[in-house]
C-alpha cells in the first residue's frame, strides 16, 4: 500500500542516526520489511472487517446473494448488487491497532474518542459511513468517506509479530442464513442469504468523474446494462431526470438481462456538490423477493454550466479551440491578463478585457496559448516584432495577430507541434516569407494545424515583386492534419487589370511543400479574393505537396478580379503562366476515391486568358480521384463588386450575392 511507504522511510531514518553494523542493518531492514508487510495486511484486515460491520449496521436494502469460504476463518460475501465484502476471524494480535466502538449515542468512537460520525441510522435515516484506516509516518490515521485523513489519538504503531481481529468472534453459514457474532458485546446477527435476488447496475463500461458521478449532457441519454433477479422492479431518479428499464431478449455475456435508459433534463438543473445528500443525485433500481429487497444505485449529474473558459480550464476541463483541446493537466496553470501586457515566458494566458495589447519579450517558447476569458472578449491584440520560435503548441483565439517581422513569422523546432488560429485576424505576411516554417525540414513537423473562422489580409502586393513573389501560410513542413475552414483570405489592393505592372498577390500557397507530406486536409467554406496561386515559377497550386492521404473540399468561393498570366523570371524576362491551380502533388501520390470528397466549389475569373483547374496531372500522374468533383464557374458573379457594403477590401467585407450566400465563409 502506498500509505506504508512513509512508514519504511520513518524507520530507515531512525536506523541512519543510531548507527549499526552492515549485517545488523541487513537484519533490521529484513525485519522491517516483514513488519511492514504485516502492517499492510493488518490495515487491510481492519478495513475489510469494518466494511462488513457497516453492512450489518445498515444493509441499505442490499441482501446477501452468496457466501464463500476462501480460507480458514475467511468469508467472501457477495451482495445483491454485486459488491464483495471480506470477513476474517482472527485471534488477538500483537500489532497495536485503534480500538473501534459504537457509543450509546450511536456515534463511531476510535480509542475512546467520539468521531462525531453517526454509525447507526435512526428514523429511516442511514448512518454516515464507516471509518477507514491507514498507517502514515508510524501512526494510525482515520477518515470517513472522501474526508481528510487525521491522526488517531494515541495511535502509534507498535508490536508486530501476528495479525489480530478485534471485531468478530465467529461466523458461519447455516442453510440460507449467515450468522455473525461480534467479539466485544457478544451480539449475534443473523443475515439472510437470498441467492435468487439480484440487482446489479453494470458500471464497468462507464466513465465516472472523480466523485463517482455519471455525467450526462442535457437532453441526452445513456444506456446502462443491469442484471436483475426478482420481481416488482422499481426505478427512481432525481427531479428533472427520466429513467426506464427495458428487458433484453437475449442475456449478454456478463449476465445482464435489462437495460437502464437514463435521460438527462432538457433545462438546467442545479449542479451537485459533495455537500448535497447523495440520494438527491441517485438513479435507483430496486427489486423484491418476498419480504426482501435488493437495491443498486448510480449517481448522475449534468455538466456544470460555465459562463467563461477561465473557470472551466481551472476546474480541469478541456477548453476546445479550433477542434483542439487545451487542459490544465497538459499545459499547467494559466495567467489572467486584464490590461496591456508584455509576455515574458511560455504559458497559457486568458485575456479578460477587450482591445488589450500583448507584446513578446521572449522569442523562444515551448507553448504560447492566448485565449479570451469569455465570449465577451472579441478582440485581443498581439504584436509580433521578431520571429517567434515555438517547440510544442501555439494557439490564438479572437486575436488580431499583427506581424512587423521581415522574415518568416513562426518557426517550429519541435516534433508534432500544434497550431491553432480561431477567430483571428492575421496581418503582416511578407513577400517571399511564410507564416509557419520548420527549424529543420523533414525533422520538425506539424501534428495538428487549424486556421478557422479567421481573416487573412495581405497588403504587400506591389508590382516590383512579381518576379519572385510568393506568400505561404505553411512552407516546407510535413503536416499530419490541416483544417482550413470558414476563413476569408484577400489581397487588399484593387486589381485594376491583368497586366503584371498592376498590383497582384501572386503565388499564394496554403501549403508550399513539394518535398513534404500532407495527411488530412479539410478545406471547407472559405472565401478567397484576389489571392492568385500562379507565379513566375509556373503552375504550383494553392496546395502544393509531395503526397496527400485524405481531402475534403466543399463550399469554397474563389474570386479573381483580373488574375495576371505574365511574370518576370529571375533574369528579368517576361514569362507566361496562364493556369490557376488548386491542387498539385507528386507524381507518385495515390489519393483514392474513398479518401477524397469535394462538391459545391465555385469561382469567378475575370481574365479569359487564364485557365482554372482543380488538379495538376502530367502524363496521367497523379490520378485525380473522381469523388473530388470539379470547380464550377459562378453564374452570375459571386459578388456585387460595385456595392461597398457587401464588397469592401478596406474593411474585409465580402458578402456573396443571393445565389451564393450558403457558400464561402459564413459571417
Amino acid at each position: 500500500m502506498k500509505y506504508i511507504k512513509s512508514y519504511i522511510l520513518f524507520f530507515l531514518m531512525v536506523f541512519a542516526v543510531t548507527g549499526c553494523t552492515t549485517d545488523d542493518l541487513k537484519d533490521d531492514v529484513n525485519d522491517l520489511k516483514d513488519r511492514v508487510t504485516l502492517i499492510e495486511e493488518q490495515v487491510k484486515l481492519l478495513n475489510d472487517n469494518l466494511a462488513v460491520v457497516a453492512y450489518i449496521l445498515d444493509p441499505q436494502n442490499k441482501t446477501i446473494a452468496n457466501v464463500e469460504t476462501s480460507t480458514k476463518d475467511q468469508y467472501v460475501i457477495t451482495l445483491s448488487n454485486g459488491e464483495k465484502l471480506t470477513l476474517t476471524i482472527g485471534k488477538p494480535g500483537t500489532i497495536d491497532e485503534p480500538e473501534i466502538t459504537i457509543g450509546e449515542d450511536g456515534m463511531w468512537y476510535v480509542n475512546g474518542e467520539s468521531t462525531g460520525v453517526v454509525a447507526v441510522g435512526t428514523d429511516g435515516k442511514n448512518g454516515e459511513g464507516y471509518p477507514e484506516f491507514r498507517v502514515e509516518q508510524g501512526k494510525w490515521q482515520v477518515r470517513f468517506g472522501d474526508g481528510a485523513w487525521s491522526d488517531v489519538e494515541g495511535g502509534d504503531v507498535a508490536g508486530g509479530v501476528s495479525l489480530g481481529d478485534q471485531i468478530f468472534e465467529s461466523a458461519e453459514v447455516d442453510s440460507d442464513k449467515f450468522i455473525v457474532t461480534l467479539k466485544k458485546d457478544g451480539s449475534v446477527h443473523t443475515l439472510p442469504i437470498v441467492e435468487t435476488l439480484k440487482c446489479i447496475i453494470d458500471k464497468s463500461g462507464l466513465t465516472l468523474d472523480i466523485e463517482g458521478f455519471l455525467v450526462v449532457n442535457r437532453d441526452e441519454r445513456v444506456i446502462v446494462p443491469v442484471q436483475i433477479e426478482g420481481e416488482n422492479m422499481l426505478v427512481t431518479c432525481p427531479q428533472g431526470w427520466r429513467v426506464t428499464l427495458n428487458k433484453l431478449d437475449v442475456v449478454d455475456e456478463k449476465g445482464n438481462n435489462y437495460q437502464l435508459y437514463i435521460f438527462a433534463p432538457v433545462s438546467d438543473v442545479k449542479a451537485m456538490t459533495r455537500a448535497v445528500a447523495d440520494n438527491t443525485a441517485d438513479v435507483t433500481v430496486q427489486v423484491q423477493k418476498g419480504t426482501f429487497w435488493a437495491v443498486d444505485k448510480i449517481k448522475v449529474k449534468v455538466p456544470k454550466v460555465y459562463d467563461n473558459d477561465w473557470d472551466k480550464y481551472n476546474d480541469g476541463l478541456p477548453v476546445t479551440v479550433g477542434g483542439f483541446d487545451i487542459s490544465l493537466d497538459t499545459y499547467n496553470a494559466a495567467t489572467e491578463i486584464t490590461e496591456d501586457y508584455a509576455i515574458t515566458k511560455a504559458g497559457v494566458y486568458f485575456v479578460s478585457a477587450n482591445n488589450v495589447t500583448l507584446t513578446l519579450k521572449d522569442n523562444t517558447m515551448d507553448n504560447l496559448i492566448i485565449l479570451p476569458y469569455s465570449d465577451k472578449v472579441t478582440a485581443i491584440n498581439l504584436n509580433i516584432s521578431a520571429q517567434l520560435t515555438v517547440t510544442n503548441t501555439f494557439i490564438c483565439k479572437n486575436v488580431v495577430f499583427t506581424s512587423t517581422v521581415n522574415n518568416n513569422i513562426l518557426r517550429f523546432n519541435g516534433v508534432n507541434a500544434n497550431v491553432v488560429f480561431d477567430g483571428c485576424k492575421i496581418n503582416g505576411l511578407k513577400n517571399t516569407k511564410a507564416l509557419m516554417v520548420p527549424q529543420t525540414a523533414g525533422t520538425h513537423n506539424l501534428n495538428y494545424c487549424a486556421i478557422v473562422n479567421s481573416d487573412i489580409c495581405i497588403d504587400e502586393s506591389e508590382a516590383d515583386v512579381i518576379n519572385n513573389a510568393s506568400f505561404a501560410l505553411i512552407n516546407n513542413m510535413d503536416c499530419s492534419q490541416l483544417f482550413f475552414e470558414n476563413n476569408i483570405v484577400y489581397g487588399v489592393h484593387e486589381v485594376t487589370s491583368s497586366e503584371r505592372t498592376t498590383k497582384h498577390v501572386v503565388n499564394f500557397k496554403l501549403i508550399n511543400a513539394n518535398q513534404r507530406d500532407l495527411g488530412l486536409l479539410q478545406l471547407n467554406s472559405n472565401t478567397f479574393v484576389d489571392v492568385e496561386t500562379t507565379g513566375a515559377g509556373g503552375v504550383t497550386g494553392l496546395v502544393y505537396a509531395k503526397n496527400i492521404e485524405k481531402i475534403a473540399m466543399t463550399k469554397n468561393l474563389f474570386h479573381w478580379t483580373n488574375p495576371t498570366t505574365k511574370f518576370l523570371d529571375g533574369k528579368g524576362e517576361e514569362k507566361s503562366s496562364p493556369t490557376t491551380l488548386i491542387f498539385r502533388f507528386g507524381e507518385n501520390a495515390n489519393l483514392q476515391d474513398g479518401n477524397a470528397m469535394g462538391s459545391e466549389n465555385y469561382y469567378y475569373n475575370g481574365n479569359s486568358e487564364m485557365a482554372v483547374k482543380l488538379w495538376y496531372t502530367s502524363g496521367g500522374k497523379p490520378v485525380c480521384p473522381s469523388t473530388l468533383g470539379n470547380l464550377s464557374t459562378a453564374e452570375p458573379e459571386i459578388f456585387d463588386t460595385n456595392n461597398k457594403e457587401t464588397f469592401n477590401k478596406s474593411t474585409g467585407t465580402f458578402t456573396p450575392t443571393a445565389n451564393y450566400k450558403a457558400y464561402g465563409a459564413q459571417r
